[in-house]
């Protein structure tokens, strides 16, 4: 059953003044069929595109899948997005995004790789300006793969709105609060929140608190879903009714020289309008912007022994074909209790068949003592190994077994990981923020291993096994 949004009043409804996102509705859901009107009645009883809508208005539909898949979004505009100029490319054009990987404009290493927090720019740059790819994989052509950038930004979008028509954004804020106004309405994203962006839609982004920064996972041919819960059952994770949607919201009037910036195979192009595109009044489908608080997601743990996978920790996750491997997941480290016995609690050392992407909102990250700071990166590839710094592993081996459990505080931190082996960008592996030291986080740690002890607790039967000096687990 169709439920109508709660509706803002008429006076701000239709102001024209996109910089209001003072009182803003929500409906709350993930993938739920949503109806919402900013004018009572304005969207068309019983059919889609009757042969004169409500008030003069004009039927529109964009469809994040193929027609005979059901996530499909019908919107109502003042005036359709296609009045609009021919799509030229933008000049200058903006040579630091990628959306098809290959040798001609990226590497592959297997070494860890560790970014410093990057300045935020002096010269004014909004959020098209200020984004650029780290690394990726595959390609938006093909409709498979995904990209991970980056942003930086000091001034709002002005006079232009912005559409990805290679994939689904999901943004990460770590600085700074984003207003984002899209074809649905507006939304309000403060670090320690995500928003994901869906292909095709177009959206413009304001800095209601000056200066910002943050992280971007973008998705080629599929879109993030919810995670099953298999075993642990109904409840835990991210729930569904934690979702936030926004709700019908319109500009009306007169906008000469307004300027739409397509991303279109990692390439920008522009087109001139004398309108807003966020002229819808009514709209309703499944396939919309949305954001999730993240301190709502309920952590699941050890309550015993040894350390959980950071896959108990997916928010989103984007699948394959293959069932259980992920094209990305969306990961978290939030606040939570560690109370596990006889246990090296931090995560363990290990290499994985996936590639890891890891960012810092706020606060620490348990494995790293040192160098891993908010709004700084760092990539482990496939098979790259990676652990706890020199730091981290003496502190807790000096706790001993007895440590009590204590709680992880005052810190957020994520995780991208995929499949697929990324391939770095030139200017990533370039860049004065790389930090060329961060191997030398593991260079002191020594072995602990005890040729005597090993003796003694083998009756001196010692073996090939016992004289490992590490234990490897596969």
């Amino acid at each position: 059953m169709e439920k109508k949004s709660q509706h803002q009043s008429s006076s701000l409804i239709r102001k024209t003044d996109g910089e209001d996102f003072s009182d803003l509705n929500y409906e709350s859901g993930f993938g739920n069929s949503f109806s919402s009107e900013a004018i009572d009645g304005a969207l068309p009883r019983g059919q889609n595109s009757p042969l004169v809508c409500p008030f003069g208005l004009y039927a529109e539909q964009i469809s994040g899948t193929s027609f005979t898949s059901p996530r499909k979004l019908n919107q109502r505009r003042i005036k359709p997005s296609a009045t609009h100029e021919p799509f030229k490319p933008r000049v200058p054009a903006h040579g630091k995004l990628v959306s098809e990987f290959d040798k001609s404009n990226s590497y592959t290493t297997p070494t860890q790789l560790r970014w410093k927090p990057v300045d935020i720019p002096d010269s004014p740059t909004d959020f098209i300006d200020g984004l650029y790819t780290i690394c990726g994989a595959g390609s938006s052509f093909l409709r498979h793969g995904y990209a991970i950038h980056m942003y930086t930004a000091n001034k709002s979008m002005d006079n232009c709105a912005f559409c990805n028509a290679d994939g689904d954004f999901l943004v990460v804020p770590q600085k700074g609060r984003l207003w984002i106004a899209t074809e649905c309405g507006k939304l309000e994203v403060s670090p320690g929140e995500i928003a994901v962006l869906p292909q095709g839609f177009r959206f413009a982004v304001s800095l209601p608190d000056g200066p910002s920064r943050g992280y971007i996972a973008e998705i080629f041919g599929t879109h993030f879903q919810l995670p099953d819960l298999g075993p642990i059952g109904a409840n835990g994770l991210a729930a569904p009714r934690d979702f936030l949607v926004p709700t019908a919201w319109f500009e009306e009037g007169s906008r000469l020289g307004y300027t739409i910036v397509q991303k279109f195979g990692g390439e920008l192009f522009t087109a001139r309008q004398d309108f807003s595109p966020f002229n819808v009044v009514a709209w309703h489908g499944n396939y919309v912007p949305y954001k999730y608080d993240l301190s709502k997601f309920c952590p699941f743990n050890t309550v015993l022994v040894d350390h959980g996978d950071p896959s108990i920790n997916t928010v989103l996750t984007a699948p394959t074909d293959k069932p259980g491997v992920a094209l990305l997941d969306f990961v978290i480290f939030p606040p939570r209790w560690l109370v596990a016995e006889h246990t090296f609690r931090p995560p363990y050392y290990h290499r994985n068949c996936m590639s890891e992407f890891m960012g810092l909102i706020r606060g620490g990250y348990e494995a790293k003592a040192d160098g891993f700071l908010p709004g700084g990166a760092s990539l482990h590839s496939c098979m790259t190994p990676h652990g706890p710094d020199t730091k981290t592993y003496e502190a807790t081996i000096a706790r001993g077994s007895e440590a009590g459990p204590y709680k992880i505080t005052d810190t957020m931190a994520f995780m991208f990981e995929s499949c697929l082996i990324p391939r770095i960008c030139p200017w990533a592996l370039e860049s004065p923020f790389m930090d060329h030291d961060y191997y030398r986080c593991w260079i002191g740690l020594r072995s602990h291993f005890s040729y005597e002890e090993a003796d003694n607790e083998s009756d001196g039967e010692l073996t090939m096994w016992d004289m490992e000096q590490r234990i490897l687990c596969a």
